[in-house]
C-alpha cells in the first residue's frame, strides 16, 4: 500500500506544479469579492472554506458550492479558484472547500467533511447576499463523485446509515458533475485506484465496503435534475460519465449531457472547463452551467 500512495503522490505533485503553471497564465475576472478561510468542523487547516461573489449585486445570489477535484489524493479550496470566480462572475455566490486527503483518510472521511462543511454552510447562507433556496452542488473529477454521493446522502436514510453521515445536508435544485469518477470498484485501472482509496488492495477483489453510483443511486431512488460534463480527449472518465448518463437516463432521472469536442480534431483533456474556465471551451461550458442551473431554479 505505502508503494503505492508514494508513487501516486509523486504523480500528483508532478500535477500540482501543472495546475500551477496554468492558474498562473490565466487573469481572474474583477470585481469579485473574496471572503477566505471560513472554518466548519473543528476548523483546522483542511476544515476551511471560501466564498465568491460579485461586488455588485442585489442581495439574491443563486447559490453554488463546489468540491474540488484531485484523486482524492491532492488540491484543496483554492485549487478551482479560477472556476469559482468565473462562476461568481456569471452572477452567483460560490462556495469551495478544503477537506482532508488520502492516504490521511478515505472517501468515507471526505464524505463527512463535506457533511460538516454543508452544515456551515448553512448557518453562514443568512449573512451573505444569495437566495438560499437556489442551491446548485458541483464537482470536478474525484470532486464529482464527492459531488453525486452527497446528494444522493441528502435524500436516502438508507446511505446516511451506510456512509454514517447523520445530517443530509442542504436540498439542492440541481447537481452539475464535471466528468465524475464515478465507479471507484469496477474491474479496471480506475477501480484499481478506487480501491486504493478506500484502503483496499488494489488488484484484489473488494469487499464491497464502498459503492459504485449504480449502486448507491439504488438506494437513494432519486436525484435533483443532473448535468454531466466532459469531452472527447477525456482519457480519465469519460467512458465512466458516459455511463453514469447511461444509468441515469435508464432510470428516467432528469440528466443532460453536455459533451465538448474541439475544433480541427482537437481533443480536450480532463475537466478542461475548470481548469481554463475562461477559454473558448471553457466558456461554453459556463454558458451551459448557468443555463441548465437557470431552468432548474
Amino acid at each position: 500500500m505505502n508503494f503505492w500512495f508514494s508513487a501516486f503522490g509523486l504523480m500528483w505533485k508532478i500535477t500540482e506544479k501543472i495546475d500551477d503553471k496554468t492558474r498562473a497564465s490565466q487573469t481572474l475576472p474583477e470585481g469579485i469579492a473574496v471572503e477566505r478561510d471560513i472554518p466548519y468542523g473543528d476548523g483546522g487547516a483542511w476544515h476551511r472554506m471560501n466564498a465568491y461573489y460579485p461586488i455588485e449585486n442585489n442581495g439574491k445570489l443563486p447559490v453554488i458550492i463546489d468540491i474540488h477535484g484531485g484523486g482524492w489524493m491532492y488540491g484543496d479550496k483554492d485549487s478551482s479558484v479560477l472556476y469559482d470566480e468565473y462562476l461568481a462572475s456569471r452572477g452567483f455566490l460560490v462556495f469551495s472547500m478544503s477537506y482532508r486527503l488520502a492516504p490521511e483518510v478515505t472517501p468515507l472521511e471526505q464524505l463527512k467533511d463535506v457533511s460538516n462543511a454543508l452544515s456551515a454552510i448553512k448557518k453562514t447562507l443568512p449573512h451573505l447576499p444569495c437566495d438560499p433556496e437556489k442551491i446548485m452542488l458541483t464537482g470536478d473529477s474525484a470532486g464529482g463523485m464527492l459531488a453525486a454521493y452527497t446528494a444522493a446522502i441528502a435524500v436516502s436514510p438508507s446511505l446516511q446509515e451506510h456512509f454514517e453521515i447523520s445530517d443530509p445536508g442542504l436540498k439542492y435544485n440541481c447537481l452539475v458533475l464535471t466528468s465524475p469518477v464515478a465507479y471507484m470498484n469496477e474491474n479496471s485501472l480506475m477501480g484499481s485506484y478506487g480501491r486504493l482509496m478506500w484502503r483496499e488492495r488494489p488488484f484484489r477483489e473488494s469487499s464491497k465496503q464502498f459503492l459504485n453510483a449504480n449502486e448507491a443511486l439504488d438506494l437513494a431512488k432519486t436525484l435533483p435534475p443532473v448535468m454531466l460534463i466532459t469531452s472527447e480527449g477525456d482519457v480519465v472518465a469519460r467512458k465512466q460519465t458516459l455511463q453514469l448518463y447511461g444509468y441515469l437516463r435508464r432510470r428516467d432521472m432528469d440528466a443532460r449531457l453536455l459533451y465538448i469536442t474541439g475544433k480541427e480534431g482537437k481533443k480536450l483533456p480532463h475537466v478542461f472547463a475548470v481548469q481554463k474556465p475562461n477559454g473558448e471551451y471553457g466558456k461554453r461550458c459556463l454558458d451551459g452551467i448557468c443555463e441548465f442551473f437557470g431552468t432548474t431554479q
